[in-house]
């Protein structure tokens, strides 16, 4: 039976313990220096502020809440007193309740930790974690003449040097995660690994060293392997099964066709069934008469009895298909060593073989899965063509904007906010950096076009000044003709 956390008690011994350690904490002389002097201050170093032991008395006020949420659902006898439950809490939810940021949280929970107050176990990303307080604070043991040197506290319940060999219990289960961050195991109600409770009565196997052993018995022995090593395994099976076959081949050995096929149909079968051995089964053998079977199956399944009429260009685009297909299905193996591979045909109930077309999830539904690839394929292309696309527009836009720049300068017009007080070379730096981000291609137009620009002495062409100017500069200068009356009658010089 778990006893009651009385929470004024509780502070009355952590203040004790904080006076304690403060009285202890020795001082120290530090020189200030002075406009003419220096001036030695004694200041005592390793004291407690305040404001860790508000942190203290929050947690402590979140803790008994959980405490006794937990003591009132969980069932009798799942905790004792030197397993106490612990509250699962993260420093951002602490940081609202004392009224500080999470990371001044963190900060007092590790000077907390340091000092033997609490203990801490970190899960996953480390940001949620598992939290108790010390025994010796919650409850009346002795913790007031003890509790003064924080370099050696005194053992607890969670101390490293307890034998327990189950980690303390905060929920009805506890995941425990790899390395790499997946769960694999579940502990349940205080139970161990090895299935077992409480402490053992002989020497207890490291927890690391049990998954590595359940790692080794699962790949028989052998330590457990990278997903490379396995897709090498299988090309090298693979290999051999066909180095395998075709000498079989070669010796007369060969399992039935089915009657009345062409030729080419009799190859298209027979290569598409070694492959496919050689693909998606590697590690399996086949009888002679299994063989049949599955050949009977391939050809009912896959290829319809070749019943449907098609051109022979046709036939081999279909046929390669479905070597496309069983590529993608080798590759699936390879990345899911532990994936099920059905049989190629059907065993005991019809139509759940693997090259059946009744069976969608078999090799049928891969048709279904390259669809829908070429479909996100197409999309993601689209994308990036209308990536590509903005990406010209944005680009021959800040071509323009260079030129209009480098023609500014030239005739000491106003320039833009952004390349006020800019020389030749300064914008040109400036414009050089910009487009060396864009790609060489980019970077390569604009330096043409500052040469082509420097060529005509940043003159603007004809067809991009503004109306105005173009119209300035098509107007030739009048011709004055002194004519006589005489030259102007009826049809004379001038009768236009």
């Amino acid at each position: 039976m778990l006893q009651r956390i009385e929470t004024s008690e509780v502070m009355k011994r952590a203040t004790v313990f904080f006076d304690e350690h403060n009285d202890k904490c020795p001082t120290v002389e530090v020189k200030r220096k002075l406009k003419d002097s220096e001036q030695i201050i004694n200041r005592r170093v390793g004291l407690i502020p305040e404001a860790v032991t508000t942190t203290f008395h929050t947690i402590l006020t979140e803790y008994v809440h959980s405490y006794n949420r937990t003591c009132s659902i969980m069932p009798e006898g799942m905790y004792t007193m030197e397993d106490l439950p612990a509250m699962h809490t993260n420093c951002v939810r602490l940081a609202k309740y004392c009224r500080c940021t999470d990371r001044t949280v963190r900060n007092h929970i590790g000077r907390l930790r340091a000092l033997g107050m609490i203990e801490t176990k970190f899960h996953g990303n480390k940001k949620a974690f598992e939290l108790w307080i010390s025994p010796k604070f919650l409850f009346e043991q002795g913790a007031s003449g003890e509790a003064g040197s924080p370099q050696k506290p005194p053992k607890t319940a969670f101390s490293p040097e307890d034998s327990k060999i189950f980690p303390h219990n905060s929920t009805h289960r506890e995941i425990l995660g790899k390395e790499k961050g997946n769960a694999d195991m579940l502990i349940k109600y205080g139970e161990s690994i090895q299935g077992q409770k409480g402490r053992a009565d002989g020497p207890v196997m490291a927890l690391n060293d049990w998954v590595e052993q359940q790692g080794q018995s699962q790949t028989g022995g052998a330590a457990r392997r990278e997903k490379s090593e396995i897709v090498a395994e299988n090309d090298r099976n693979r290999r051999a099964k066909a180095t395998d076959m075709l000498e079989r081949w070669r010796e007369g050995w060969a399992p039935g066709m089915p009657k009345g096929l062409e030729p080419r149909f009799r190859d298209m079968l027979m290569n598409f069934w070694l492959y496919a051995w050689k693909v998606v089964y590697p590690h399996r053998e086949f009888s002679k008469e299994k063989q049949e079977l599955a050949i009977v199956a391939i050809a009912a399944g896959v290829f319809k009895n070749f019943t449907d009429v098609r051109s022979e260009k046709e036939w081999l685009d279909f046929y390669q298909l479905q070597m496309d297909k069983l590529d993608k299905a080798g590759r699936y193996y390879d990345n899911h060593p532990d994936a099920y591979r059905p049989d190629p045909y059907a065993v005991h109930i019809p139509g759940k073989g693997y090259f059946d077309w009744e069976n969608t999830k078999g090799f049928v539904g891969i048709e279904a899965w390259i669809k829908k690839d070429s479909i996100r394929h197409f999309r993601q292309r689209e994308a990036y063509a209308d990536k590509q696309a903005e990406k010209v527009k944005r680009c021959e836009a800040l071509l323009r904007t260079a030129r209009r720049d480098f023609e500014k300068l030239r005739q000491d017009m106003k320039p833009r906010k952004e390349v006020d007080g800019k020389n030749q070379i300064a914008l040109f730096q400036h414009y050089n950096v910009i487009f060396a981000g864009q790609g060489k291609k980019w970077q390569e137009a604009f330096c043409n076009q500052y040469l082509a620009q420097q060529a005509v002495d940043f003159e603007p062409p004809k067809y991009l000044k503004p109306k105005r100017q173009r119209q300035m500069a098509d107007r030739t200068p009048a011709t004055v003709v002194v004519v006589e009356d005489w030259m102007t009658y009826g049809e004379g010089f001038y009768s236009e």
